[in-house]
């Protein structure tokens, strides 16, 4: 199955998106009240095997019961 993702230019972990403006683990991958294209060229649909934020991998096992 694949997730929205988006990588973090901090540490190039990897994270599923929850909506436009968080991770599922609470990061904020944007700020602004609007998103433009850039915003939305930063996500990237990935199997869950690629994604390596283990907050975000617990959250979608939690779902997924």
């Amino acid at each position: 199955m694949f997730y929205p993702t988006y990588q973090s230019k901090k540490d190039q972990t990897v994270h599923i998106v929850k909506d436009q403006n968080q991770c599922l683990c609470g990061l904020k991958h944007n700020s602004f009240y609007e998103l433009n294209r850039q915003d939305l060229r930063n996500i990237v649909f990935k199997q869950l095997d690629e994604v390596t934020c283990e907050t975000c991998l617990k959250k979608v096992e939690k779902m997924q019961e």
